[in-house]
């Protein structure tokens, strides 16, 4: 860039910070990202083994006050690249703020996502238990009452739908949720814990009702987007890789990066004269930064960064943005344990697999007392991708005041190699266990619990199998097992993350124009699915401060430069920049190409392990058009593509009555080019299948606006053409 002279200057990569950073190069604006770190992610960095012990060991040695009581082991494991550990792991809810910027930004093609297998709750006699979380999985339970499933259901069609409004909630916004259910729906016990910890991912049951309901009703209507699960998992780590997309998207923007260079300093010079007023407000720049071992020093008109970046110099000139965020956690910090282990988590097989299909008569088998005889159980398979919820009092030695969670991941997500796992424990504290003991003592009780699971012959794993429901009200700790240590990790870390500090208040806004904006932090601990969220929310907040900034200033982005006419259409508008979205519309045409634009129409890319997302690499898998019209060589498609039955006929290919019109137009002059196709005639096709290409709607397709009956369509398995 000429002269080091930038429109922003953003300093940190952590993902708040990367969206802003490619949704501004995006909208035209010159973009300068630096980061002190040699990796991309900031706080929510994906990280070798390597590059995580030594940040484990530089942080521990550092006068950070973000992280303390930091712990490692000495061995390290072999592989250690091969490895991508997130600093602050997360998943991805299928609806909300984050997926909306990944397929409206295209940032999504730069990387690969994976379903969230299962959610399960710990039981003290060293199970899991499976969590119904939709209609099919309460029906198909066998051991919750018909009473019990008729107040379940009624209160899942009261979470799913608009609450804000319904009577229920008349004065129960701030009531603790747990007596919320108790009171308006009769929920206790094994369902009230689920319910409490493992859908609304409530800390405590004292938790406010109103963000527990919200985050239910994301959990049910994120379910059946992109397959059952409601949450994804970002390949790579998670949250750091996904950083890194945003990051290329704005360096694709022409967005300029320097990692790895320490700050010297940040200064601010006006350049506006007090005795010659101008008419015009001054462009800038204002802000001048040099780095350590960089030639040129960089200026811009504004800044962006957390507080921890903002010299104490020029707090007068920030500009601290408040949070959209409804968690009332904000003030907590967090134990964290990243524990790498070489034997799965063994975890009972679901009510219903991700693929299964509801039978018709699901309503009819659900009766206690049943005649018929029960099938047999199936054999467990290592967990891959999951959240095991540790309700408070669960463990011996545990928390008794506050729910654990687990997140694992595997091989499936491209974070670990072959037959190793990665388990990340999570344990808000409370204001007086932050320094009352170590990270590690706080969660190894968790540690040990978890790696009991590890081995299937273990009564805890034959327990499972007998009864994968829900689990039955949390005892007392000393009522807990002593859980024997099956399976020792290769490698263990242990640190608590403290919230960011507040920023200094600004100085006198008629004196100073605030021109260095801080994005409201993430607070650490927040359940698994809010951060990406929050992330994408407060970058969005971002972005409309600093053009707001921007147009105060002066500072037009470069399309909106050129000629004396572009300037003077955008006088009369609103907004002067031309800028009506956070995310331009996507250039489909740069985007995606030949056969597979169809599959890119929402430039979410998503797969699962050992199947391919491009159509190209079809051939590759099943050989010849003939074998992969066969169905048992499409079974893998069809179930990565949603659909849960093979018709009992054949019929005439026909478009989902639910689709847009586009796709309806797109599989119509697909069908006239195919049967026009001698060597893919459909008369000559006698399968029971169905190609690739005559997914018309598949669930990863559909809009956020989708209606109750296209949602029962495609958990039905009617989002198909046969």
């Amino acid at each position: 860039m000429e002269d080091g002279k930038f429109d922003v200057i953003i300093v940190g990569t952590g993902l708040t910070e990367s969206i802003t950073a490619a949704a501004l190069a995006k909208a035209g604006f010159k973009v300068a990202h630096i980061d002190q770190n040699p990796y991309y992610g900031g706080n929510e960095a994906s990280l070798t083994l390597d590059e995580l012990a030594n940040w484990a060991d530089t942080t521990a040695s550092s006068t950070n006050s973000k992280y303390t009581s930091i712990s490692r082991s000495n061995d390290m494991p072999s592989q250690t690249r091969q490895y991508s550990v997130c600093l602050s792991p997360s998943v991805i809810p299928s609806i909300g703020p984050m997926i909306s910027s990944l397929v409206s930004s295209g940032v999504a093609k730069y990387g690969g996502f994976r379903l969230l297998e299962r959610v399960g709750v710990y039981h003290p006699s060293g199970t899991i238990k499976n969590v119904p979380g939709t209609k099919e999985d309460v029906f198909k339970n066998k051991e919750i009452t018909l009473v019990n499933k008729r107040r379940l259901m009624r209160f899942l069609m009261f979470a799913v739908g608009e609450f804000e409004e319904k009577k229920e909630l008349d004065g129960a916004h701030d009531m603790p949720f747990g007596s919320f259910l108790q009171n308006e729906f009769s929920l206790k016990d094994d369902i009230h814990t689920a319910l409490v910890f493992a859908l609304a991912l409530c800390f405590s049951p004292s938790d406010p009702t109103l963000p527990a309901l919200h985050r239910i009703r994301r959990y049910l209507r994120s379910a059946g987007r992109y397959g059952s699960s409601p949450f994804l998992l970002g390949h790579y780590g998670g949250a750091g890789e996904i950083a890194q997309g945003f990051c290329r998207a704005a360096a694709v923007s022409g967005g300029v990066y320097i990692l790895g260079r320490r700050i010297l300093s940040i200064s601010h010079s006006s350049t506006a004269s007090s005795d010659c007023p101008s008419e015009q407000p001054d462009p800038g720049p204002h802000y001048s930064i040099t780095l350590d071992d960089f030639p040129d020093t960089l200026s811009s008109s504004i800044m962006i960064s957390s507080a921890s970046h903002l010299p104490p110099h020029l707090a007068h000139l920030s500009k601290p943005l408040p949070s959209l965020s409804s968690n009332p956690f904000t003030t907590l910090s967090i134990a964290r344990c990243i524990a790498i282990v070489d034997q799965g988590i063994n975890f009972p097989p679901p009510t219903s697999p991700l693929n299964e299909p509801m039978s018709e008569d699901a309503d009819e088998g659900t009766s206690t007392d049943s005649l018929e005889a029960a099938p047999e159980p199936k054999p467990l398979t290592p967990l891959d991708a999951g959240i095991i919820v540790f309700p408070p009092s669960s463990v011996a030695g545990g928390s008794t005041s506050v729910a654990a969670t687990v997140l694992v991941t595997g091989e499936g997500t491209m974070s670990t190699p072959k037959d190793k796992w990665i388990l990340y424990i999570n344990l808000p504290l409370t204001t007086s266990d932050v320094n009352s003991a170590s990270a590690q003592n706080l969660l190894q009780p968790y540690l040990d619990a978890t790696l009991a699971l590890t081995t299937s012959t273990s009564s805890s794993s034959k327990l499972s199998q007998e009864s994968p429901s829900v689990p039955a009200a949390p005892v007392e700790p000393s009522a807990g097992p002593v859980y024997p240590v099956i399976a020792t990790p290769l490698f263990t870390t242990f640190y608590i993350e403290h919230p960011d500090a507040s920023p200094p208040s600004p100085g006198d806004a008629a004196t100073h124009s605030n021109t260095y904006l801080i994005p409201s932090p993430l607070p650490p601990a927040s359940p698994l699915p809010d951060m990406p969220d929050a992330a994408a929310t407060h970058a969005e907040a971002t972005f409309w401060e600093a053009i707001k900034t921007l147009q105060q200033l002066g500072v037009q982005p470069k399309q909106d430069q050129g000629s004396e006419e572009t300037q003077n259409a955008g006088e009369d508008d609103s907004d002067p920049s031309g800028i009506e979205s956070f995310w331009p519309q996507l250039d489909t045409g740069e985007e995606s190409s030949g056969e597979d634009e169809w599959y890119q129409s929402e430039q979410l890319v998503f797969r699962q392990p050992e199947i391919l997302a491009e159509v190209s690499s079809l051939l590759l898998i099943f050989g010849s058009p003939e074998k992969l019209r066969h169905p048992n060589n499409i079974d893998p498609l069809i179930k990565f593509l949603g659909k849960r039955t093979y018709p009992s006929t054949p019929s005439a290919p026909h478009a989902h009555p639910a689709a847009p019109a586009e796709l309806k137009n797109r599989f119509d002059d697909f069908v006239k080019k195919f049967e026009a196709s001698r060597e893919s005639s459909l008369s000559n096709s006698k399968s029971n299948g169905v190609l690739k290409e005559f997914w018309d709607a598949p669930e990863r397709l559909w809009r956020q606006d989708i209606e109750e009956v296209e949602i029962n369509a495609i958990l039905s398995g009617g989002a198909s053409l046969h």
